[in-house]
């Protein structure tokens, strides 16, 4: 297969724990390996980069803000580089996103809508058990709640369509 040439860009999927996120963002990454080469395309996890930037970052608005900076800057790094940079990540401020945004001209942001009730039957890790019962200070949309920004260009309904019709459509309708 023929590796195509790619125009950089930056998929930013984003939603409540449990949405959905890396389990679109990476189908999203191995559908695009199918087109393009490994080193064309970057796929950012939250969850990945909670460990790898800083370990001892907090869960505060503060801490949380100064940490989605760290990973805009990353995923800057491989915009500059001229790859399709995929992210997932919470980041449930509007103002968070629309920092990210500046920062990345083409830039495509995809809220996955999914009730709490949904996601938390879905929580392996048992976070929103602990949400509920006070365990945490912050969590999103259980004690904070997540801003949907006025005009993202992608929304997927994960909690009423499968898995697999959301990322046909997420593959179909990504502007790169």
């Amino acid at each position: 297969m023929t590796k195509h040439q790619i125009n950089t860009g930056t998929i930013w999927i984003t939603g409540v724990t449990a949405s959905g996120k890396t389990t679109l963002g990476r189908a999203l990454y191995n559908r695009l390996l199918q087109q393009y080469s490994p080193e064309q395309i970057e796929f950012l996890d939250g969850e990945m980069l909670r460990e790898k930037l800083k370990k001892d970052s907090g869960r505060t608005v503060d801490e949380r803000f100064a940490r989605l900076k760290d990973v805009v800057k990353l995923a800057k790094k491989h915009y500059d580089q001229e790859k399709i940079v995929i992210v997932s990540a919470i980041s449930y401020k509007k103002e968070m996103r629309a920092f990210a945004r500046s920062k990345m001209p083409h830039f495509m942001e995809v809220y996955l809508n999914c009730s709490i009730e949904v996601c938390s039957k879905r929580d392996y890790k048992d976070h929103y058990r602990c949400a509920f019962a006070g365990e945490y200070e912050t969590f999103i949309g259980v004690t904070h709640e997540y801003e949907v920004s006025d005009t993202p260009e992608l929304i997927l309904n994960t909690g009423t369509q499968s898995i697999e019709e959301c990322s046909e459509i997420l593959y179909e309708q990504a502007k790169i």
